[in-house]
């Protein structure tokens, strides 16, 4: 069999707010902000095939589904019974291992996204509005954000690295998270056996929350936190200054002025807490520059002796009625008179 490939085009204006959907189950996603107000998809299929026309009649089953509204674009690959593209590939006669697809979107920035897959591996890079994802074994990297992130996933490892402040709501079974942020408006993480990393600043105002059955903590701090540990079987490694009270099964650890406020609980999972090192601490502000004193005009210069005037000096010197300290003020300008 050859390989065919083939290109499903999709674009529509939804403006700079609007919301994009998407549903797939196994390719390849590629999501990128753009300037603008229209979203872009390509859908790329390399299809397995016996003759040209045999791939035609595949890629024309295998369109993606399209709904266009106001503001809106909603994509989803074809279902039959279900079973989407791997069960439309067998009907072809094609294995599921014979079609490979690439979805990529173009959004803009402040774009709400959508998002839902199986067995996808996503990348997202310079979004900035509401962001939804649901997946399942599949992992998602997300780079350059901002906005509202929220995030739900089973065996799906997820890294977030946020250029902005984000507001983030993770519920993970089994797959790790990573948030990295210069500061976290609000976050509440659940994970089940998952370990969850997040460093930056904690907005204060708001409670953030981390919560396991097994997973372990890693939070770099940047400001000042108090941090409730709940939990019998945690173990608690605070390596940056603080002081602690509490009992054994809820302690707390106040860091700094300890303005923001975050939670942990967990059943066995451990917490450790460190200074950011990914995340700069805010620079106090600079003492003001005293200003300049004003700079006075120069002397104008002295117009060039004449070759008549130095001769004049230079008799004077030979005749003995001036010395040489004085002939060199003279010759320099400082008088071209006898």
């Amino acid at each position: 069999m050859a390989t065919f490939v083939r290109t499903q085009e999709i674009e529509h204006a939804i403006g700079a707010e609007g919301r994009f959907a998407l549903r797939v189950t196994s390719p390849e996603v590629e999501m990128r902000a753009i300037e603008g107000d229209t979203a872009r998809v390509r859908v790329e299929f390399e299809l397995r095939a016996a003759t040209d026309a045999h791939a035609d009649e595949a890629f024309g089953r295998l369109n993606y589904v399209v709904n266009r509204g106001d503001g809106l674009l909603e994509v989803a690959e074809p279902k039959r019974d279900a079973g989407g593209i791997a069960t439309i590939a067998g009907i072809l006669g094609l294995s599921s291992d014979r079609v490979e697809t690439r979805v990529v979107v173009e959004l803009p920035r402040r774009a709400s996204v959508d998002f839902a897959g199986v067995s996808a591996e996503v990348t997202v890079t310079g979004l900035g509005g509401q962001q939804q994802f649901k997946t399942v074994s599949g992992d998602v990297v997300m780079s350059d954000l901002a906005g509202s992130i929220t995030f739900k996933g089973v065996s799906s490892d997820v890294s977030i690295r946020a250029e902005r402040p984000i507001s983030l709501r993770a519920n993970t079974v089994s797959g790790d998270l990573s948030a990295i942020a210069p500061r976290f408006d609000s976050a509440h993480i659940a994970s089940v056996s998952g370990d969850i990393e997040l460093e930056g600043d904690l907005a204060p105002g708001t409670t953030h929350r981390f919560e396991t059955v097994s997973g372990d903590l890693s939070l770099g701090v940047v400001g000042g936190v108090t941090l409730e540990v709940r939990g019998l079987s945690s173990d608690v490694d605070v390596s940056v200054g603080h002081r602690s009270e509490g009992s054994r099964d809820r302690r707390r650890y106040v860091m700094g002025d300890g303005a923001a406020s975050a939670q942990f609980s967990s059943m066995s999972g451990d917490v450790s807490v460190h200074a950011a090192r990914r995340i700069a601490a805010p620079s106090p502000p600079a003492a003001p520059t005293p200003p300049t004193p004003p700079i006075p005009p120069a002397r104008p210069a002295a117009p060039p002796m004449s070759e008549a005037d130095q001769l004049a000096v230079l008799r004077a010197l030979e005749r003995g009625e001036i010395d040489v300290e004085e002939a060199s003020r003279r010759l320099a300008g400082g008088n071209g008179g006898g």
